[in-house]
């Protein structure tokens, strides 16, 4: 008879784990709390480490043809002047930025018997005898060899191994929206923006949609402006680059999303015995160097490896936390320094600051992309 897994949260990183699992053999049950299996936000980047694992479990064709393969990423001054170009070309299997709903979709038509089981939360665990017992929000418990907290920032299940404890903010908020192609752009060339406490990010994602990413610092959980949220971004970046205010201008107001950038510190171990976490559960990252999701994909490869031949879930479980827990660790460093170097403010950092990221790029740009994305599990 096959280990049975149980999944908490049928996110992109939940519904990787649950097709990876499958494919090693494993009964697995994904309990999700949102009404229905299907993924919100906004677009978003895959890089070669991802989509090599996405590859392996066949769904990269079906990925590649929802959303738009990344050639090469542009950072600009304001004005538009370049500061970097770097060719993203060179790897075993292409970038390629996509909209969340459509990896999601993917991921979740190559299911073919994993038990999905919509508008259930897991509140808690408990452990007896080599076996994880999860109990619901909605009263039901479910019993089975191992669970897999995928459960997000706020993940219930690391709190009640590790505590309840808000995530850390870094200082400034990020706003994400979705416009059509306006033509002004290279097919295939991402970019971003870097000012003086503000950065603005370009994503063609395909389907003749473009998704946009602005950051700016000040304090969490800062209120709207009066005049609304898209007025208030269209003020803060009108004097930049086309077509920066051609994408603010074409965005609906209501479909335009504002969060707080925040991630933890690495934990020692993320799980016991027969719990463990993936994705950002574990292992939260800021959105720097567009890997958040591609570390849950990752997980996911990692964990399938772990718990494809083994006997002893909570052995396994180990295992592959100690395989995950530096690399996560690294990436999360990377993108936080990323984050923080890209919202300096003071004018005469900021022009030190291009100065020296167009010297770096331009002397190593292969050692300082292949170290996160040439990675392989």
């Amino acid at each position: 008879m096959s280990r049975k897994m149980i999944i908490a949260g049928g996110g992109i990183g939940g519904m990787t784990a649950a097709l990876a699992l499958q494919r090693a053999g494993l009964d697995v049950t994904i309990f999700e709390r949102a009404p229905a299996f299907a993924e919100v936000g906004a677009g978003m980047s895959l890089w070669p480490n991802a989509t090599h694992v996405l590859q392996s479990l066949g769904v990269l064709d079906e990925v590649l043809a929802r959303g738009e393969p990344v050639t090469q990423f542009n950072l600009h001054r304001p004005d538009g002047k370049p500061i970097s170009t770097i060719p993203m070309d060179g790897f075993a299997t292409p970038a390629v930025c996509i909209h969340r709903a459509d990896l999601h979709q993917a991921l979740h038509q190559s299911l073919q018997s994993v038990g999905l089981e919509p508008n259930q939360v897991v509140q808690s665990f408990s452990q007896r005898r080599g076996r994880v017992t999860a109990r619901l929000a909605s009263g039901l418990e479910a019993t089975a060899d191992g669970l897999i907290g995928a459960d997000g920032i706020n993940s219930a299940i690391r709190a009640q191994i590790h505590g309840a404890a808000r995530p850390i903010y870094r200082g400034y908020c990020i706003w994400r929206g979705i416009a059509p192609d306006t033509g002004r752009r290279v097919r295939g060339h991402i970019s971003e923006t870097w000012g003086a406490g503000q950065r603005f990010g370009i994503l063609p994602m395909g389907q003749g949609r473009i998704c946009w990413y602005a950051t700016r610092n000040g304090p969490p959980s800062q209120p709207d402006a009066p005049a609304g949220r898209k007025a208030e971004i269209q003020e803060l970046f009108d004097d930049w680059h086309q077509p920066i205010p051609e994408l603010i201008a074409a965005t609906p107001p209501a479909s335009i999303m504002k969060n707080d950038a925040h991630d933890r510190n690495p934990l020692r171990q993320w799980g016991e015995g027969c719990v463990t976490l993936l994705g950002d559960a574990a292992h939260p990252i800021t959105p720097n160097v567009g890997q958040g999701a591609c570390m849950a994909i990752e997980d996911a490869a990692a964990l399938a490896k772990f718990l494809r031949q083994a006997t002893d879930t909570a052995a396994a479980f180990r295992d592959y936390e100690r395989m995950r827990k530096a690399r996560t660790a690294y990436v999360a460093r990377q993108s936080r320094r990323i984050g923080a170097i890209g919202q300096w403010e003071n004018p005469w950092i900021v022009k030190g600051r291009n100065f020296i990221t167009r010297l770096v790029l331009s002397c190593s740009p292969n050692e300082q992309l292949n170290t996160v994305y040439a990675y392989k599990i």
